[in-house]
């Protein structure tokens, strides 16, 4: 007789299920349905522990992991939540001060860093406040975080952009986001006489793209993202 090991699909149907006589298989594996709702919870948890308000509460954590409102309210679902991917979650743990474990409820202890466990309401509670007005002003517009120094100094490295989806196209002058063989660029467009449309990046390290019209972005390959509204970051001041 030949005996063959198992398939990966059968080995794990032999734990996660019993058999037909009844016995109870070595290990239970908890259903991934309850899983789903458990880490929505927890992050709700989390979330009004530190003072986070409801109506601010998703662009909060759009900024804090660099994701889209939609995408993030997904992950909040009342019926069918979603769960966040491992960056995201791993943004989310470290902005919340809590341990990954805990959120996808392997451990009982929240973990993480104890400064922000216990970290004052109000303290978080106003950055919650202040990015849902902007919200409020831009509220066409979702969070993305700029990457990279092209913009600098008018927008620095890690500054989060409130990019209007609507526009697809150039209508105008102004901060577009654009793609271009799958890299995300922050550019200010102008349209200059006797030149066309001039791409243009505040950092003088970076020299000036000039094309001749709309049809040639297009030829070149570069894809509108969207229009910036508004840019947010923090200007530190030292002492001399």
């Amino acid at each position: 007789m030949i005996s063959r090991h198992p398939t990966e699909q059968e080995g794990n149907a032999q734990v996660a299920t019993r058999s037909d006589n009844g016995a109870t298989p070595d290990r239970d594996v908890p259903p991934a349905l309850d899983l789903l709702p458990g880490v929505r919870a927890r992050l709700n948890e989390r979330l009004d522990h530190v003072g986070i308000p409801q109506r601010g509460r998703l662009t909060y954590v759009a900024v804090l992991t660099y994701r889209a409102v939609q995408t993030v309210s997904r992950w909040f679902e009342p019926e069918r939540p979603g769960l966040p991917d491992v960056e995201s979650l791993a943004r989310l743990c470290d902005g919340l001060g809590c341990s990954s474990d805990w959120v996808l409820g392997l451990t009982p202890a929240m973990g993480g860093s104890p400064a922000l466990q216990h970290a004052s309401a109000t303290e978080l509670q106003w950055v919650g406040e202040v990015l849902e007005r902007l919200r409020r002003m831009h509220r066409d517009s979702e969070p993305m975080p700029m990457v990279g120094d092209e913009m600098a100094p008018s927008i620095q490295d890690g500054d989060m952009l409130f990019v209007d989806r609507r526009y697809d196209r150039l209508g105008g002058n102004g901060v577009y986001v654009l793609e271009i063989n799958g890299r995300v660029l922050v550019r200010l467009v102008e349209n200059r006489m006797g030149t066309g449309i001039v791409f243009k990046c505040d950092n003088p390290a970076y020299e000036d793209y000039p094309v001749t019209d709309v049809d040639a972005v297009k030829r070149i390959g570069r894809c509108v993202l969207g229009k910036v509204h508004a840019a947010v970051g923090v200007t530190v001041f030292w002492n001399s």
